[in-house]
């Protein structure tokens, strides 16, 4: 569930940014000052961005907090069930102490009006985290079977 989940953030990341998006929600870790701001129709009315956009920001930022939970999760689960295999523990240690680092960044994103070193280094905090993903998982699976 992790690495899937650590992928669809990741794709919907990209979409945010394809669509245009990504100061869609202009204020971090809010949006436009409130948690849900579908909430409080007059946001979406009155902002230059489109539903879809404001939409794709605030389900990238719901859902990346999702999944942050669950490496936190698989990180403690590979400590205690998978100490005898260092890959999955040094991978899952990894993932978990880059994400303040990768929730930092998505805050400064927005708050530094996409700088395009910011963007660039989240992206690639992103796929380092996705990477250590997969090499926690992948083993995990193979010693299972």
């Amino acid at each position: 569930m992790t690495l899937v989940g650590t992928y669809v953030v990741t794709l919907l990341g990209a979409y945010t940014s394809a669509i245009g998006a990504g100061l869609s929600c202009p204020d971090w870790p809010t949006c436009y000052g409130t948690w849900i701001p579908f909430l409080r129709p007059e946001i979406i009315a009155n902002s230059p961005y489109s539903a879809i956009q404001i939409f794709a920001e605030w389900a990238h930022r719901g859902i990346a907090m999702i999944i942050g939970f669950l490496i936190l999760g698989t990180a403690i689960a590979a400590w205690r069930i998978h100490r005898d295999q260092p890959l999955v523990v040094w991978s899952a240690t990894l993932a978990i102490v880059l994400l303040p680092v990768q929730v930092l960044l998505g805050g400064l994103t927005v708050t530094r009006n996409l700088q395009p070193f910011i963007v660039t280094t989240h992206l690639g905090v992103a796929t380092l985290i996705l990477g250590l993903t997969i090499t926690t998982v992948v083993p995990w699976i193979r010693a299972q079977n």
